[in-house]
């Protein structure tokens, strides 16, 4: 077996917060190439990044999760869900480092700008480590709780799923929110020479 055949077996047996915690760390160990760019391919680093993360989110609020939600069953749906947004998560992680830190190296000086791209890596970072994790879970439990009948715990179950389900939504939200005030600024700056 070869290395790279070994590599990829080990990685495909990790978890989905190991394989988000790789695309971090892969995403980081990246930054350095940011700074062999110009100017113009910094920002249009900075623009694919961003516009890549904005669109994902974008399809998967309104298009992808809606359209599933409708058109499958709750077990069906959940399981993809399980295993769609760890993927989503690790999205927002790579894209949202990319999109920080060729800002950062355009504009050394923390601005307005910089803090709606903290912000936004920061709900992927809390969704890919805690909360998307922990949302499975309790789906799960909920699913063992409903086959045992057991009332108290699918209660107990539910109110957690539904928790947690709703943080991550309204705070995907508001990273969208920080991702189009980020844009909104940089189109201000560029409409006069547009």
């Amino acid at each position: 077996m070869s290395v790279l055949s070994c590599l990829r077996s080990w990685i495909f047996k990790q978890s989905d917060v190991t394989h988000s915690g790789l695309a971090m760390a892969g995403s980081l160990a990246a930054v350095p190439l940011l700074t062999k760019l110009g100017g113009s391919g910094l920002a249009a680093a900075n623009l694919l990044s961003i516009s890549t993360q904005l669109g994902s989110q974008v399809y998967v609020a309104f298009v992808g999760g809606p359209t599933m939600f409708v058109n499958m069953d709750k077990t069906a749906f959940g399981n993809i869900q399980a295993r769609l947004f760890p993927k989503f998560g690790m999205v927002g992680l790579s894209t949202g480092i990319w999109t920080l830190a060729s800002y950062h190296i355009a504009h050394t000086q923390p601005d307005i700008c910089t803090w709606a791209l903290l912000a936004s890596l920061s709900v992927h970072i809390l969704n890919a480590f805690l909360i998307f994790p922990k949302t499975t879970q309790f789906m799960f439990q909920l699913r063992q709780a409903e086959k045992t009948e057991n009332t108290e715990a699918i209660s107990q179950y539910r109110k957690k799923f539904g928790a947690l389900h709703g943080i991550s939504n309204l705070i995907n939200f508001a990273s969208m929110g920080a991702n189009v005030f980020y844009l909104y600024i940089l189109a201000s700056r560029i409409s006069g020479v547009w």
